[in-house]
C-alpha cells in the first residue's frame, strides 16, 4: 500500500479482534518508525512503552477513561517524555545525547542553549518536550496502516494512573500521547476533512 493509500484507509479504530493478532516482526516496525522520528535537537528525551498483558491493559483502559480501543487493541503505546529538568543543557542526559554528534559537544550546547533559555523563560520546556511524542505516534499510525493494522490516538487519559501503570515517577517523566493498534473488528469509517483550498495560504 502506498503512503497516500495508507492515509486515507487509516481511521480512529474502537474496537479491535482480539482474537487477531499483530506480529512481532510488525510490532517491531512500528516501533522503529517511532524511534526514527526526529526530535529536537536530536536530543531524543522519550520513551516508548508497550503495554499488551491482561492486567496491564486493564489498569491502562480505566486510565483512559475506559475507552474499548484500549481494552480490545493488541497492544497500546505510550510514548513518555522526559520533565524540563532533564533538558537542561548542562545535565548528563544532554550531555550524552550531544556526545553523539560529529561536533565538538561545546558547539551542540553553544548552539542549543539560547532556544533552551528562551523555553525555560517562557514556561513551555515541560510542553516543548510533551509535544514531540505527537510526531512519533503520527509515524507510527501511519506506518502501521502500511501493514494493514488499524490505530486511535489516545489523548484522552489521567496521567497519574497512566504513570502508576507503567511504574513511572512523574518527577521524571509525563505521558505524551499514547496510541492503540490492532485488526479492526468494525468497518472502515469514510475520511472526513475539509478540502485542502480551504486549508492552505500560501505567501
Amino acid at each position: 500500500m502506498e503512503f497516500l493509500d495508507a492515509m486515507q484507509h487509516r481511521f480512529a479504530c474502537k474496537r479491535y479482534d482480539e482474537n487477531r493478532e499483530v506480529s512481532e516482526a510488525q510490532l517491531k516496525m512500528i516501533l522503529e518508525y517511532g524511534r526514527l522520528t526526529p526530535t529536537s535537537f536530536g536530543l531524543e528525551l522519550w520513551s516508548f512503552h508497550v503495554v499488551r498483558s491482561a492486567e496491564k491493559k486493564k489498569a491502562l483502559f480505566h486510565a483512559c477513561f475506559d475507552q474499548e480501543s484500549v481494552a480490545t487493541s493488541a497492544f497500546t503505546v505510550a510514548v513518555m517524555a522526559r520533565k524540563a529538568a532533564f533538558a537542561n543543557p548542562d545535565g548528563d542526559l544532554v550531555h550524552s545525547r550531544g556526545n553523539r554528534f560529529p561536533d565538538p559537544l561545546n558547539v551542540f550546547i553553544d548552539d542549543y542553549r539560547p532556544y533552551y533559555d528562551y523555553l525555560k523563560q517562557e514556561g513551555r520546556l515541560d510542553c516543548w518536550l510533551k509535544s514531540q511524542g505527537y510526531l512519533a505516534i503520527a509515524n507510527m499510525m501511519t506506518g502501521a496502516a502500511l501493514m494493514g493494522v488499524q490505530s486511535c490516538a489516545i489523548e484522552g487519559f489521567h496521567e497519574q494512573q497512566v504513570l502508576d501503570v507503567l511504574s513511572l515517577d512523574g518527577n521524571q517523566w509525563q505521558a505524551s500521547l499514547l496510541a492503540t493498534f490492532g485488526y479492526p473488528a468494525e468497518a472502515e469509517r469514510p475520511k472526513i476533512r475539509e478540502r485542502l483550498e480551504d486549508l492552505v495560504v500560501f505567501h
